[in-house]
């Protein structure tokens, strides 16, 4: 192991807490190894590391939570692969993971968008967390024509009439970053947010009406 990995390691250790691992454990947040290291103590920890791409990649190797999430932290967005996205998206068993590395890092880079595309097709709702949330963030891009987005808008409609709570906060986020994009898409996020508001199912009708009530705040 390397001596890096080491050190990171002992840093974690010595920042252990119990009871944010058992807080964890009942919220249903499960890794193989946690030591209960708060987001913040682990991006104090992370900040000397940032830009190390082979650091990152031998930390996320590792069975330990903290090491996964620093490694988000510190990898360079320009030297990840198609191949490391999907290598590290077979880790994704929780939201916890998929929150933070999605939103620390795969957003970034050029790979991940159409991986985001399939992730939402996928039958699992941990990827399709990852592919809103990855979609959500690229969405601020305006260099990428909005017809790269507009599938994304009967995606979620369509998914918000199966799915339960675990992918709706990201399908909200991923429609509203949609909708900031442009008139065009604004329109189009409204009207599907008008007809989900609609539905009996109970989720896609608590997405239509946040989207419906944020889209006329704004």
């Amino acid at each position: 192991m390397d001596e890096k990995v080491m050190n990171i390691i002992a840093l974690i250790k010595q920042r252990m807490n119990g009871a944010v691992v058992e807080s964890m454990r009942e919220s249903g947040i499960i890794y193989k190894v946690n030591y209960g290291v708060t987001i913040p103590e682990l991006q104090h920890i992370a900040q000397p590391f940032k830009g190390d791409h082979d650091l990152a990649l031998q930390l996320f190797e590792q069975d330990i939570r903290e090491c996964k999430i620093i490694a988000s932290m510190i990898d360079d967005p320009e030297k990840i692969t198609g191949e490391q996205i999907d290598t590290w998206s077979d880790e994704f068993n929780n939201h916890e993971i998929i929150e933070q590395v999605c939103n620390n890092l795969l957003w970034k880079s050029d790979f991940a968008l159409p991986r985001s595309y399939e992730w939402c097709l996928e039958d699992d709702e941990l990827l399709k967390k990852a592919g809103l949330l990855i979609v959500g963030h690229r969405a601020s891009d305006l260099s990428i024509k909005d017809s790269v987005f507009e599938p994304y808008i009967s995606i979620v409609e369509e998914l918000a009439q199966t799915e339960d709570e675990l992918v709706s906060n990201s399908a909200i986020y991923a429609l509203r970053q949609i909708a900031k994009r442009s008139e065009s898409l604004n329109n189009k996020v409204t009207e599907a947010a008008e007809r989900m508001s609609e539905s009996d199912f109970g989720i896609a009708n608590w997405i239509g009406n946040q989207l419906l009530f944020e889209l006329t705040e704004e």
